[in-house]
């Protein structure tokens, strides 16, 4: 009896997020696991059309055949709760790295015209998180840095 090629396909989605998505497809789907917070990895032998579909299933949320490749889902992100990442999903920021592209003070901007009563402290939160820091630990002059940012243009 030969031992089946086991594929991964790692999913910013947690585990049981991910086996609701499954419920009812096969796909050679042989097992869902939990790798972080917000992230899973499903061990499949899938091929073909099948993994297609597969793919498919997850194409709303990213997806890689290595962990390394996922990117970081904002809402692991430090300092930003379920609120915050709602608002952040909404300008299209889902990511660490979509974050750093667009910088926090544009989308601290971007949020605050759909959100009028969004405050500062998700600036620096934001500002914070890429830096894995807490937002209170961001000095004054940093903090002073963001303001004169956001009040440019």
């Amino acid at each position: 009896m030969s031992k089946a090629n086991h594929a991964k396909l790692y999913v910013n989605l947690s585990a049981s997020q991910t086996r609701k998505r499954l419920k009812g497809y096969g796909f050679g789907v042989r097992k869902v696991e939990a790798t972080d917070r917000n992230q899973s990895v499903i061990v499949h032998t899938a091929t073909g059309q099948h993994l297609r579909e597969l793919k498919a299933l997850f194409s709303t949320v990213l997806t890689s055949s290595s962990q390394d490749a996922l990117d970081t889902p904002v809402e692991n992100l430090r300092n930003l709760g379920p609120t915050s990442a709602a608002w952040l999903h909404e300008i299209g920021v889902d990511t660490r790295a979509d974050l750093e592209r667009l910088s926090p003070v544009i989308a601290y901007r971007l949020v605050r015209q759909r959100h009028s009563g969004t405050r500062l402290n998700l600036l620096w939160s934001m500002a914070a998180a890429l830096r894995d820091k807490d937002w209170r630990d961001l000095s004054a002059d940093e903090k002073e840095r963001l303001r004169m940012k956001l009040e440019e243009d």
